[in-house]
């Protein structure tokens, strides 16, 4: 199956139906009391009792230049709200959302996250979109004991270091681990180079990708890292030198962890340095049009793991795409995806008898795995693990996911 990616897969237009709840304007400053006061007791009500709605609080960026991000979460909650109401709801009771921009700004995560626990209103929530407004609200929820699932954001320390936090989105060390093992056990690889950005990220990539090279050596594979290159974000515009250092290595498979731009251009150049006879294997992020755009030809060939994929024959997942379309009229990706997933588990936990906010800890925390309508998933120490699909640029914006054997 092949699919031509579209605008609609980079964004997530801002409808939202009247039954998924409305928009709450960002408030300059949290309300009184102090930060990260318990205010949800274990006894403590929830919403959705005596025909009440149960409301959850989205906290995610409205406004500014990672504002699509946000749209995306709201579709994929809006999906999940409406096809639960859609079936008489909870209990009998309306599954609704609000919306809290935090701008991808931390101080305006925490205003949002004490405005949110402070509200007996909000049996949970769901956001933020970066790792740093995250871990800049897990110690208000912690404190107020409330549930908050995160969609995509990769820092594993928002699990391990709060309590009240469930990481949906793979963090960077399992995603580093499954590409490195990927790119061995998918793609044939024997020999095996990394390229990363020198920052946080990359730095982990790096650990954990080697690390399990290493792994599958010493179980007896046949595999070995040959090679591994980092560079700085914004300062390297010529990546000949390292790509010839890649080349001397004689790698079969390339792993990398980088941007859409950086990658592009270091497939050009590596064309262009006669790099050819070898496979290229990167995450998600290279699965948009920004960047089959900026790579042409170069990127024939290119691998990508994902956990979404918009041609998948899944039922469930189709029938997920047409629900988005219905709402915003665009393809979703693993935003929607991700934000669905969050809503879904959610919802389960009520439908089986939740009705606080530490009930509905207890509930989610009890989960060993999910089965969701796009694709199931471990829950290990409230991180999620799951295995990816690969796919494979075929060109001209077309990708074809790769059969399992």
């Amino acid at each position: 199956m092949k699919r031509r990616i579209g605008l609609g897969i980079l964004l997530a237009a801002t409808m939202l139906s009247a039954c998924s709840g409305g928009e709450n304007p960002a408030a300059p400053q949290a309300s009184s009391g102090p930060a990260g006061q318990n205010l949800a007791a274990e006894n403590t009500p929830a919403s959705g009792q005596e025909g009440e709605a149960y409301t959850i609080a989205l906290i995610a960026p409205f406004t500014g230049d990672n504002a699509q991000y946000g749209n995306a979460f709201k579709t994929g909650v809006t999906a999940l709200c409406d096809e639960v109401n859609a079936a008489g709801g909870i209990n009998g009771a309306e599954l609704t959302f609000e919306v809290f921009d935090d701008g991808a700004d931390a101080a305006q995560s925490t205003n949002m996250a004490q405005i949110v626990t402070e509200d007996d209103k909000y049996i949970a929530a769901i956001g933020s979109y970066s790792s740093t407004c995250t871990l800049a609200f897990g110690p208000i929820f912690d404190e107020a004991q409330m549930p908050v699932m995160v969609p995509c954001a990769g820092n594993s320390a928002i699990a391990t270091e709060y309590n009240y936090t469930f990481q949906r989105g793979m963090t960077i060390p399992i995603e580093s681990a499954l590409m490195a093992r990927y790119a061995v056990e998918k793609l044939d690889g024997k020999r095996i180079a990394f390229i990363a950005l020198n920052n946080d990220a990359g730095l982990q990539f790096m650990e954990f990708a080697s690390g399990a090279i290493e792994g599958l050596k010493e179980s007896g594979t046949d595999c070995e890292m040959v090679a591994s290159e980092t560079f700085n974000e914004g300062e390297v515009r010529d990546y000949s030198a390292m790509v010839l250092k890649i080349k001397e290595a004689k790698p079969d498979v390339i792993v990398v962890n980088m941007g859409y731009v950086e990658c592009a251009a270091i497939l050009n150049q590596a064309k262009q340095a006669g790099l050819t006879d070898v496979k290229w294997l990167g995450n998600q992020s290279m699965y948009t049009e920004d960047f089959t755009n900026l790579v042409g030809d170069a990127g024939e060939g290119f691998y990508v793991s994902t956990g979404f994929y918009a041609d998948n024959p899944d039922e469930g997942v189709q029938e997920f795409i047409r629900q988005c379309k219905d709402i915003d009229g665009n393809i979703p990706n693993a935003y929607q995806r991700n934000s669905y997933e969050c809503a879904a588990m959610i919802a389960q936990c009520l439908k089986d008898g939740a009705a606080t906010r530490q009930e509905l800890y207890e509930a989610m925390i009890s989960m060993e795995h999910w089965d969701g309508k796009t694709g199931g998933n471990k829950w290990i120490n409230r991180q999620s693990e799951e295995e990816y699909l690969i796919l494979q640029y075929k060109g001209e914006g077309l990708w074809e996911m790769l059969k399992s054997e």
